[in-house]
């Protein structure tokens, strides 16, 4: 089953397609935030394997169309913030 995750970003131009990027996500359905290293694309269909990915500004507004964000890996230690309800 597809995940949902979100990002947030002042310039959604800055945000490189295709090549592997180091990236702040949000786990939707949870809240934990996670950094990874992932392939993004704003078209789905070049990423058909992918999860989905909502990109928010850093105000909040929400664009209109998801992205598509597949997981490489986790990168440790550079951002901890636990899921709602971890103790």
């Amino acid at each position: 089953m597809a995940r949902e995750y979100d990002t947030y970003t002042d310039d959604v131009s800055t945000i490189k397609e295709g090549v592997e990027i180091t990236i702040a996500i949000r786990e939707t359905d949870i809240y934990r935030t996670r950094v990874v290293k992932a392939i993004v694309s704003s078209n789905r269909k070049a990423l058909p394997d992918g999860d989905t990915l909502w990109v928010r500004y850093n105000l909040g507004p929400l664009r209109p169309e998801p992205w598509s964000i597949k997981i490489l890996a986790d990168v440790p230690g550079l951002l901890i913030k636990k899921a709602v309800g971890d103790q």
